[in-house]
């Protein structure tokens, strides 16, 4: 789809934009004025049927916005690392006498396990339980999963959806389906009450028996294998084939993110000192009025870019340290808590489901160390180097 295409809405908005943007520096220009009227007319131009109720312009606007969440991770993930490149390469290692090549191997290491985890989940079927009802449907609406006779196309990025093989996800599942059937239940917790149950389920939506702690995803419409939960991130399910590459994507991510905040702390801490004595402190900011660490907004930082041809190191600075910050924060609680799940030998989902009872067993706890091994494997130079590793379905 071409946005702005000659005499549309958007390239007149655009255009008027452009001119606001650059007018004279006596007359005002309201941002949010501008923002509200360049997403109306995007929203026009993505949605231009004007008759359908506010419900169906939503959800079909949601489901044009999903394929393109998971290219907004990975370009975050390579602005982020371009900043290191760019800026902080010269400022923070070679100007303080650090080794260059050590950095850069460690960013560029970190870096190419988060892309390479991120583009896993995104294309790696989390495991899928193919029924009849599947296989003779054409298509499912936008939102789901398209089929044909041999190839589910769910989820994917910018457009290009993953292609899922029928039979492949068929003897994954046989093979998935024999290992849960295995798990055998103590006598002496025979009388207790087992979450997850070791039981097939039936899906009313599918029509179809599927194995064991497999649940339906209302937004790929689809029942996944041992399913965790329903990323947006990624624009499809964390279930059985892919869990171990989301776990090791947040953990790079967190990691990533904590090498950077460690490298720039010192300089941060000095360039804000520096900066308040300058201008002053205020909680609003002194300069820019946009928060404590008074960011210029973004068509300021259009216009230097512009005049200039680069935006300063100090802005760069005073994004990207509390942004590596935040989300290492982030990703450390989240990680921390799958870390607790699997231990235990629960799924997001079953963790979140469990009866608050005393009695409550899980006929698949194998113990700590076999819980860990079943998920991420006993190779550890798999963890370190994301080779394309995958369970025998």
């Amino acid at each position: 789809m071409q946005l702005l295409t000659p005499g549309s809405k958007l390239q007149r908005t655009w255009s008027d934009f452009i001119d606001a943007l650059y007018a004279p520096v006596g007359q005002d220009f309201n941002a949010l004025y501008w923002l509200y009227r360049l997403s109306s007319a995007l929203l026009d131009t993505i949605i231009p049927c004007r008759h359908d109720s506010r419900r169906m312009r939503i959800n079909g606007f949601a489901s044009r916005l999903r394929p393109l969440i998971p290219c907004a991770g990975i370009t975050l993930t390579l602005l982020t690392t371009a900043s290191y490149f760019n800026t902080f390469r010269d400022t923070a290692v070679i100007k303080k006498g650090k080794s260059e090549t050590l950095h850069t191997s460690i960013v560029v290491w970190l870096a190419f396990n988060v892309l390479s985890h991120y583009l896993y989940c995104i294309y790696k079927s989390p495991g899928i339980v193919i029924s009849p009802k599947s296989e003779m449907a054409a298509n499912i609406n936008a939102s789901g999963a398209k089929r044909n006779d041999d190839v589910i196309k769910i989820g994917g990025c910018c457009f290009i959806q993953s292609r899922v093989k029928n039979n492949e996800e068929k003897k994954r599942c046989n093979f998935y389906k024999h290992c849960t059937t295995n798990v055998k239940i103590d006598e002496s917790t025979q009388n207790a009450v087992h979450h997850p149950m070791p039981n097939d389920t039936f899906c009313h939506k599918c029509e179809i028996n599927r194995p064991a702690r497999s649940r339906h995803c209302r937004v790929c419409k689809v029942c996944v294998l041992e399913y965790d939960h329903h990323c947006p991130w990624i624009n499809g399910c964390i279930g059985y084939n892919n869990y171990r590459n989301f776990v090791l994507l947040i953990f790079y991510i967190m990691l990533g993110c904590w090498y950077g905040a460690c490298l720039l702390v010192l300089d941060f801490y000095v360039m804000m000192r520096e900066y308040f004595q300058l201008h002053g402190f205020k909680l609003m900011g002194p300069q820019y009025g946009t928060g404590i660490l008074d960011l210029p907004p973004p068509w300021t930082l259009l216009k230097d870019y512009r005049n200039k041809g680069k935006i300063d190191d100090d802005v760069i600075l005073r994004a990207v340290f509390p942004f590596l910050l935040f989300v290492s924060i982030c990703m450390f609680v989240f990680l921390l808590d799958h870390l607790l799940s699997i231990a235990k030998g629960f799924t997001t989902l079953e963790k979140k489901t469990r009866p608050d009872r005393n009695d409550v067993v899980n006929p698949f706890d194998l113990g700590i160390r076999k819980n860990f091994e079943r998920v991420f494997g006993k190779s550890l130079i798999n963890i370190i180097i994301p080779f394309p590793t995958h369970k025998k379905w």
